[in-house]
């Protein structure tokens, strides 16, 4: 039976019907609950912190974190900080972790206004607040101003700090010191995929380009006569998503770099809780913290959708003899005739993922594996534009 069901996912031609996003729990945190991933786990944080294994269907308590909490992020391969704040003494910690369980604090320091989001360039990490100033901890501790806007975020990009402001997009090249402007009205959230920036909008997604000084349009609304209000962004397997709110909220996926299509039935409620975070991938799965206030109160929480599920329409399904696939040493060689980027996934009669890997190309491309068996495996190709292959070879 379970080759059965194998050969099915590896051949089968056939897309089913939308699917929901899975409620998988109340749990808030508190009014501006943001949602992260780091150290192979799912974070809830605000005025406490919770951290997940299950896509957010169960959560456990950070109890180690003292104080508001403000901002979480990956530091080095080995280290995540997270910075915390007494809402009565302004008082701001700085903690570290090596797993994300235990958290050790190792600075403090008062701050008048509220620190919103780290990012890092080497060994050397910036603390955005929501007014104009941005901290720099080195060996020392120093501080930028940006002068007479506030910051909505902050990101980096190799060398580059990018800011979203309420005055337009603030860059530096020299970590910090020398500041350029772009004008751009309505811009919010940053996200960096690849060498590119993105930043949510009043009007969908637009692209920071900082070589021509301009913000770019990403993309056109399928269907719609107006795109929306573009909440989060996020990137999966070098696919840009968006959660967005139009008539509806609804999460799209810009498919083939041009259109946004939508993908899962919309979430309910008129009006939710927006936070400089409501959206992050977890391991394949899309995390939104859907804190509702208006219409469909009891559905508020945390809901989670599965990209590596493809039962929906939105995927394309192309001819599965189209690939080939030839045994070559502890791997095999594929070959589908599309020299383009794509996700190649490796699973066995019981559905276990045993590779996952990003491709330049598909045509002639070795895929090792972690351990060649005897046995029958299955293969899927995802491609950028939403399009799939499968097929499945014996060993």
């Amino acid at each position: 039976m379970r080759i059965i069901l194998v050969i099915l996912l590896a051949s089968s031609t056939f897309a089913m019907a939308q699917r929901p996003f899975l409620f998988q729990s109340r749990l808030s945190n508190g009014p501006s609950g943001k949602v992260h991933t780091l150290k192979g786990s799912l974070y809830l944080y605000d005025t406490v912190a919770s951290r997940s294994f299950d896509h957010g269907a169960t959560w456990e308590p950070l109890s180690t974190l003292i104080g508001k909490v403000c901002a979480m992020s990956d530091f080095t391969s080995d280290i995540a900080l997270t910075v915390t704040q007494d809402v009565s003494t302004n008082l701001v910690r700085c903690f570290f972790s090596t797993s994300g369980s235990a958290w050790i604090q190792f600075d403090s320091l008062t701050l008048a206004n509220q620190p919103i989001r780290i990012a890092a360039i080497g060994e050397t990490w910036f603390l955005a607040t929501d007014a104009a100033k941005i901290y720099v901890f080195t060996s020392k501790l120093d501080s930028i101003d940006l002068g007479d806007l506030n910051i909505i975020d902050l990101v980096a990009r190799g060398t580059d700090l990018i800011a979203s402001t309420t005055k337009g997009i603030r860059i530096s090249r020299d970590g910090g010191k020398v500041w350029s402007s772009i004008n751009g009205d309505g811009l919010g959230i940053l996200h960096v995929s690849g060498d590119n920036i993105y930043a949510t909008s009043v009007n969908g997604v637009k692209k920071i380009d900082i070589a021509n000084r301009r913000v770019e349009n990403v993309g056109t609304w399928d269907s719609l006569a107006i795109a929306p209000v573009s909440v989060d962004i996020d990137s999966y397997q070098g696919v840009l998503y968006t959660f967005a709110r139009g008539e509806s909220y609804q999460l799209y996926v810009l498919e083939g770099d041009t259109v946004w299509k939508e993908v899962a039935y919309h979430l309910p409620g008129t009006t939710a809780a927006i936070s400089s975070s409501v959206m992050t991938m977890d391991a394949g799965f899309v995390v939104i913290n859907h804190q509702i206030t208006q219409g469909f109160t009891d559905s508020s929480g945390v809901y989670a959708y599965d990209l590596n599920d493809f039962t929906s329409v939105d995927i394309i399904e192309l001819q599965s003899n189209e690939m080939k696939l030839s045994i070559s040493g502890n791997g095999f060689i594929l070959n589908c005739n599309r020299d383009v980027e794509a996700q190649v996934v490796v699973i066995d009669v019981l559905g276990r993922i045993l590779a996952s890997q990003s491709v330049a190309s598909t045509v002639g491309t070795y895929i090792p594996m972690p351990a060649m068996q005897n046995g029958f495996f299955g293969v899927i190709v995802r491609y950028k534009d939403n399009t799939v292959q499968r097929g499945h070879f014996l060993y």
